[in-house]
């Protein structure tokens, strides 16, 4: 175990910290050392999860004697993604380990795709599980992720974030374990915020493949729950009634909170249209010298990548273009996870207790922090599920200790994720979408089995994940979209390209959002762009589609309707609102 601990050390120190030795990552390695399949690792937010599940693998490396093929690390984003690689990467130079091979696989567009080949593979869900099922590859191409994934260890970290309006992917979830516990793969599952009752599932599904998974696993499941405190600042939490004001209101708060003092800040709105109007008063009270240190910035899912990456290196890197230590950051729940912040004060509106818990770990990490939650159950109504938002409220409420003692303790933390995930809630979460989740895990039993039958590769596959993603592109300058939209092709760099993608989520593929729609001539058409490589550079062409005939192809890629994309005085606001006709 010494060795292990040296493993840590020697990581956690090029982060410029100091070793924790956490009574849990010794548990942690005894499922990896022994012949266990599964292992559920539940631990306060900031206490070393990832270090615990690494560092027997990347020891392996070190030495020349790995115990897995490869390790393999999923997540639900591809920001998580991005964010994990260059993690991995600096362990493994601090490791003095410069041979290895880590590779990114998250379906980004212009990647050269490794199909999960590498020492070290980033991946998010989605792309393990189309590839491992042969979803991606179709014919007997499957086997080589497949055989790859099976001699792997496999680490999902974050596995809350895979929680959907309808529990569907958390219905599924444990069918794709036994999947991959069936063909020999080692699993751990990462999480500060995960059900009891999710567990409860995990369980019953392997008892019911246990006669699949005898042979493989002496044990097939091991759960390791930290009885450790994070270190971590004292965190302080009020409850307020109230909405979480954006005007006037707002300036008040902050002064009496006497903001400019307890910078770093962050503020969490549970929608684009609020996070913008939150910044856009911010901006003018800055502008009126209301605000004097502080730096307002704006981030949220539906930026362009571009915009998004500068924000979020100002936390990421060790040369910001701003003071991190002067920012107020005005953000929706794509902070709720990988953004390293250290935030002093947070004001956040309420959601769901396991995002709740989640936005509360931002705040306080090094340092002691004040965070205050907004209790207005309207913030949070048609995004989240009202009856979990209501069974939130009714258990929050008196427990400011026992939330600021959540971030630090896991047993806090698991009393109210476990008070509000009854079972008959997540039923009534289920009711929505309980015959597609039916048709999948049905699906998904027997997978593995027709992988190598001409039957299995000629059965369409169900949804691994409800809702589907538009990737759409905003052109950099009004001549490049007046191009297209007449038909000519335009050429642009493969960064200009990438920088310029902007992500929108729909609800079911034939949703047509009409900020991806545009008046040419008299109709309202959609855009298709058509990309091909051409020497140091993309060539962009345009293929005019009627709305009631969207493209089937998962991969295409759509012309963003410039009127949708919002700057005010040079300051990009994002697609705010990409719902309504204008």
């Amino acid at each position: 175990m010494e060795e292990l601990w040296g493993i840590v050390d020697k990581i956690v120190s090029s982060r410029g910290r100091k070793l924790i030795k956490y009574h849990y990552f010794e548990d942690v390695w005894h499922i990896l050392l022994n012949d266990i399949g599964l292992g559920v690792v539940r631990a306060p937010t900031g206490c070393g999860k990832t270090e615990a599940a690494t560092a027997m693998f990347l020891r392996g490396l070190a030495n020349g004697s790995r115990p897995w093929l490869s390790m393999i690390y999923a997540l639900p984003t591809r920001s998580l993604a991005l964010a994990m690689q260059h993690r991995l990467c600096n362990a493994l130079e601090a490791l003095s380990i410069d041979w290895c091979t880590v590779t990114l696989d998250y379906g980004e567009l212009f990647m050269v795709k490794p199909y999960l080949a590498g020492d070290v593979v980033v991946t998010t869900y989605d792309t393990l599980l189309y590839q491992f099922y042969g979803i991606v590859r179709r014919g007997y191409h499957v086997l080589m992720p497949m055989s790859k994934v099976s001699s792997s260890l496999v680490i999902m970290d974050e596995v809350q974030l895979l929680q959907d309006e309808s529990w569907y992917a958390m219905s599924l979830l444990p069918y794709h374990i036994c999947s991959l516990l069936q063909l020999g793969a080692k699993v751990l599952l990462l999480s500060a915020t995960i059900p009891s009752l999710l567990l409860e599932e995990i369980h019953r599904v392997i008892r019911s493949q246990r006669l699949k998974l005898r042979q493989v696993w002496d044990e097939q499941l091991k759960t390791v729950d930290s009885h450790d405190e994070a270190s971590r600042g004292n965190l302080s939490v009020e409850l307020r009634e109230h909405e979480l004001p954006s005007g006037k209101g707002l300036l008040e708060v902050l002064r009496d909170l006497e903001i400019e003092e307890r910078l770093p800040a962050l503020i969490v709105v549970n929608s684009v249209k609020k996070a913008v109007k939150v910044y856009e008063h911010l901006i003018q009270f800055k502008r009126e010298g209301k605000l004097e240190e502080a730096i307002p910035l704006l981030l949220h899912s539906r930026l362009r990548l571009r915009a998004r990456h500068d924000v979020e290196s100002v936390f990421e890197t060790s040369t910001p273009s701003l003071d991190p230590e002067k920012i107020l950051l005005v953000a929706t729940q794509v902070v709720e996870a990988g953004l390293d912040l250290d935030i002093r004060l947070m004001l956040t509106e309420v959601s769901p207790i396991d995002s709740l818990i989640q936005r509360l770990g931002r705040c306080g990490r090094r340092r002691d922090g004040l965070a205050i939650i907004f209790l207005d159950p309207e913030a949070g109504r048609r995004i989240y599920p009202e009856h979990i938002l209501r069974r939130t409220l009714e258990h929050i409420r008196g427990m400011e200790r026992e939330l600021a003692l959540s971030v630090r303790s896991l047993g806090p933390a698991q009393e109210l994720v476990d008070d509000v995930y009854i079972r008959e809630e997540v039923e009534k979460l289920r009711m929505k979408s309980r015959a597609l989740i039916h048709r999948a895990t049905a699906w998904i039993r027997v997978a593995v089995d027709r992988m190598f039958s001409r039957l299995g590769h000629g059965t369409s596959s169900p949804l691994l994940r409800l809702g589907q993603e538009l990737i759409c592109w905003r052109a950099p300058d009004r001549s490049y979209y007046d191009a297209l939209t007449r038909g000519m092709k335009v050429k642009i760099s493969v960064k200009e390209f990438r920088d310029n993608v902007v992500r929108l989520s729909i609800r079911s593929p034939n949703e047509i959002l009409p900020a991806v729609m545009h008046k040419i001539g008299d109709r309202d058409t959609l855009v298709e762009l058509k990309i091909e490589h051409i020497d140091k550079g993309l060539e962009v062409s345009a293929t005019m589609l009627k709305p009631l005939n969207p493209p089937s192809n998962r991969r295409f890629v759509l012309l963003l309707n410039p009127d949708y994309y919002e700057l005010k005085d040079g300051v990009e606001l994002g697609v705010v609102d990409p719902w309504h006709k204008r």
